[in-house]
């Protein structure tokens, strides 16, 4: 046991946040914390993590446990770069091995003592023990993959965005290695080559991970188990996450049947009672009376009805067969060092009734596609317009359209021209109700401001739809609803997303912007899923050719019989490799063993260079048997099993 959480209470005011919480959580288990928006995941991991105190309950860490925690506004240090601050995370590996090179140029220079030689077999040994060796190639991977290049290494702290912090901050977290590493909305600032990455980082980790998330897939593809806070309690369901959902529906659907025949049991003793009270049936009226009120004290609730919003668009005027056409579109913009490119001459045609999902790289320039389609900012060059009788609606993910001084109401009454009972009406269908009507925008949630969004949206009635990361601050509830209501959006839509559920839901064309250029994938996104391993070759041969614009290339035709034979080349490679990695673990382990027990006229130096070239042997055989995992993967995807 890692962590035990018992009876945990809060209450701030009259409204009660958790009664009776409590959970369990084990080393090396990768758990899902879920629950619909302000039911209080965030409160109970501020008291896990002891900035705030409970009313009452215990939280008991396994003694020396150490805790990683991501906010979900996570600040890094500042006056640092950003490699000073990863560094920052592993900086006594980085010291112990310091000290270890001082010690090594003492002992190739022939002027070292005794001493520094029973040092360097001390500190080598703890340096192995921490996998020292690999920290520096760790830290720039690890940035590298939460999306930092090379060239922004030397980047102030100062200089980032709130997305670029909460980057740093995970890939600090990862640096650190603690026994319990909790996560706060991890996806919420990460591309989708990021998140898939973090994906696989969470399900290899050594210790435990607690997620808190609204992205579906990331949970489907990390939680071993799901603990969902509901009417502030917790319950525990065995993963994985799809498990949890079969399990879920089926409970509610025999608690509201419970509740149904509960329900139908107390209004037929509750006639009885009614029709022979007073009467020469009294004695057994009275006994009915007394058997309905114990089971009403104990009545089944049935569960309560937690879609999300029920909003939707209404069918509006058809738009010429061209929606969106761009030309020769160059768009960037001005550097200390002249003129920076995100895409030049870029060609891309949007007809009627398509549905976009457009996707990439954080910094390539999504947003900056769809403004400069809108008319929100200029292209360097080439253009892109809108086709005939195309009434547009827009999305922004900072919701910088809305007067943050006005309320919800204010908006839907004088911006959407709705008299304040339709308004009212309109705002509940988006789950902005009661008081809530009448706050300023600017003290509204996030996710509130994107409901209220899409509320002004489905009054504009638009024959194109253009949306900005739409599910930014939704829970998993409220994307679902969303998910509907664009499936059944009847005009031209075009989204901008890294939610690869909505993705699959919506998306029948994709637009992936890269940073070495915007690549047309036509075909669902499980059909780009599938083509993008084919087609990554012939990406990087155009984009070397600096041709920033490219289709989707023709898959290479393969037979059933072709698939199979590679299938097999691979399963064999793959298992010549694993001995070979058991190979250089079982020789690491013998060397290390001579290491733990040097005989005096040993030569260390020579041993612990040995082992570091072991080392790094087998870094490059995991590497080389990732690479051909995937491929196979690949293969199996094509053959379908």
């Amino acid at each position: 046991m890692l962590l035990a959480v018992s009876n945990i209470s809060k209450t701030f005011g009259v409204d009660v946040i958790l009664s009776g919480a409590g959970f369990r959580l084990e080393s090396r288990e990768k758990v899902a914390l879920v629950g619909r928006n302000g039911t209080g995941k965030s409160t109970l991991l501020k008291i896990i993590t002891g900035q705030l105190e409970s009313d009452s309950g215990s939280v008991q860490f396994v003694k020396g446990a150490k805790v990683g925690y991501l906010r979900q506004e996570a600040p890094v240090g500042m006056g640092r770069t950003v490699l000073e601050e990863a560094e920052e995370s592993v900086q006594k590996k980085l010291e112990l091995r310091a000290r270890l090179d001082e010690l090594e140029q003492k002992l190739e220079g022939g002027n070292s003592s005794p001493d520094d030689l029973e040092e360097y077999s001390l500190l080598h040994e703890h340096f192995m023990e921490q996998e020292g060796y690999s920290t520096e190639r760790d830290i720039r991977v690890v940035l590298q993959k939460m999306g930092f290049d090379e060239s922004e290494f030397d980047k102030p702290t100062s200089a980032l965005s709130g997305g670029e912090r909460t980057r740093l901050a995970i890939a600090r977290l990862l640096l650190e290695e603690p026994d319990l590493l909790i996560l706060d909305e991890p996806t919420n600032h990460l591309d989708l080559q990021a998140t898939e990455w973090l994906e696989s980082w969470v399900r290899g980790y050594h210790g435990a991970v607690l997620l808190v998330s609204h992205d579906r897939t990331f949970l489907e593809n990390t939680a071993e188990r799901v603990l969902e806070l509901r009417d502030h309690a917790i319950k525990a369901y065995p993963g994985p996450f799809d498990k949890y959902l079969k399990l879920k529906e089926e409970e509610e659907e025999r608690q509201a049947e419970v509740a149904r025949r509960q329900s139908e049991e107390i209004a037929k003793m509750d006639e009885y009672v009614r029709r022979f009270m007073n009467s020469q049936r009294t004695a057994q009226a009275r006994g009915r009376l007394k058997l309905m009120n114990r089971l009403i004290e104990s009545k089944v609730e049935a569960p309560k009805n937690e879609r999300g919003m029920k909003g939707g668009f209404g069918d509006a005027k058809r738009s010429g067969d061209l929606v969106i056409v761009s030309e020769k579109l160059t768009v960037g913009f001005p550097s200390e060092t002249g003129t920076e490119y995100l895409y030049q001459d870029f060609d891309w045609t949007v007809r009627q009734g398509e549905r976009w999902g457009i996707i990439g790289d954080n910094g390539a320039g999504k947003s900056t596609l769809v403004k400069v389609a809108m008319g929100m900012m200029e292209a360097l060059s080439g253009r892109i317009r809108l086709g005939s009788n195309v009434v547009a609606g827009y999305f922004s993910q900072d919701a910088d359209d809305l007067d943050k001084e006005m309320s919800p109401l204010d908006v839907m009454v004088y911006e959407m021209d709705l008299k304040p009972p339709e308004a009212r009406n309109l705002l509940a269908r988006f789950l902005i109700t009661g008081d809530d009507v009448y706050r300023p925008i600017r003290t509204l949630s996030g996710g509130e401001k994107n409901k209220l969004s899409l509320a002004k949206l489905t009054q504009l009635n638009p024959n194109l739809l253009v949306l900005d990361e739409p599910t930014n601050h939704l829970d998993m509830a409220s994307r679902e609803a969303l998910g509907e209501v664009l499936k059944e959006y009847k005009g031209t839509l075009v989204v901008v997303s890294h939610d690869r559920w909505l993705l699959s839901q919506i998306a029948d064309n994709l637009l992936d912007i890269k940073k070495s250029g915007p690549v047309v994938y036509p075909g669902s996104y499980a059909d780009y899923r599938a083509g993008k391993a084919v087609a990554i070759d012939k990406e990087k041969e155009k984009a070397r050719s600096k041709n920033p614009v490219v289709t989707k290339p023709e898959e290479p035709t393969l037979t059933p019989r072709e698939i199979s034979k590679e299938i097999t080349r691979l399963e064999k490679l793959i298992t010549e490799i694993e001995q070979n990695i058991s190979d250089t673990e079982q020789a690491i382990k013998n060397l290390e063993d001579k290491l733990a027990n040097l005989p005096s006229d040993a030569d260390v130096f020579a041993l612990t260079t040995e082992h570091q070239a072991l080392q790094e042997q087998l870094e490059g055989t995991l590497s080389s048997w990732e690479e051909q995992g995937l491929k196979l993967e690949q293969f199996r995807a094509m053959q379908g099993s």
